[in-house]
């Protein structure tokens, strides 16, 4: 790694080439909140940083200037809290604003520990969301023309099971376009249960729109244990491990420029 590893003094502070040579990493030690570092990187330098493995990390580890007494040093990675969507692909189905159709319970969605991607319905009709992981009933939908049929699935399923259950037996996971369309579904679901719709969203992304797949969790993260920590700051004084952190803190932060 030395043979790849180049140091350069920056004025930001100190900047590092990645092993790959496909981006140089520019350490900035003045501390923004998420916004604003994203702001600073693409304005100065290409976006926040995307790590792509370890070898990259042990890169900005080897960089770092642990004298500054930072911690945590904002990266480009961060969790989609808005992206809902609806497991049906086919858009046409939908009229001028349906498809942004919610019906949130008090406090939600409130993605406890960061794994609450997905979303069930109450049987008084209220979303929450949560773990696709979990086993519960769901509601399926066939589409013919105009006609919307909505149908109850007795059997336990994980959010996925469920929807790969839907499409092969019917058209897909509940969409729910309106109040009428989700009393119709609130009236099959059985009381005091709860079961699957179509509703989710996507997890966490890259700043740059990387597709890598990579992680460097430090164990028990991400928690998102003082709610909407959205974002993500690498610790190196913990092996440059990851932690979710709300994203209006204020913290130095790492970008990259495309060599």
């Amino acid at each position: 790694m030395d043979a790849v590893l180049l140091l350069i003094m920056a004025a930001s502070g100190l900047s590092a080439v990645s092993s790959q040579l496909r981006r140089q990493y520019h350490f900035v030690y003045d501390q923004k909140n998420m916004t604003e570092a994203q702001k600073y990187c693409r304005e100065t330098y290409t976006d926040l940083a995307t790590v792509d493995n370890m070898e990259d990390v042990k890169i900005l580890i080897n960089t770092v200037d642990t004298s500054k007494g930072f911690n945590g040093f904002w990266i480009g990675l961060y969790d989609d809290v808005n992206s809902w969507r609806w497991s049906l692909s086919n858009t046409s189905f939908y009229r001028d604003g349906e498809a942004e159709f919610r019906l949130w319970q008090d406090g939600q969605p409130d993605n406890l520990h960061s794994r609450e991607h997905y979303t069930v319905m109450h049987n008084d009709g209220r979303w929450l969301d949560y773990h696709f992981i979990n086993n519960f009933w769901s509601i399926c939908m066939d589409v013919r023309g105009l006609n919307v049929t909505f149908v109850f699935i007795e059997t336990p399923m994980t959010w996925t099971e469920a929807q790969s259950y839907c499409r092969e037996h019917h058209t897909d996971l509940a969409s729910v376009r309106n109040m009428t369309e989700n009393q119709r579904v609130a009236d099959l679901v059985p009381a005091n249960h709860i079961v699957w719709i179509g509703l989710y969203r996507d997890s966490w992304k890259w700043s740059d729109g990387s597709d890598s797949s990579f992680r460097h969790w430090a164990q028990g993260e991400p928690d998102n244990s003082a709610g909407k920590e959205a974002c993500v700051v690498a610790n190196f004084r913990k092996d440059g491990e990851w932690w979710d952190i709300p994203c209006d803190l204020n913290r130095p932060f790492i970008c990259y420029s495309e060599c």
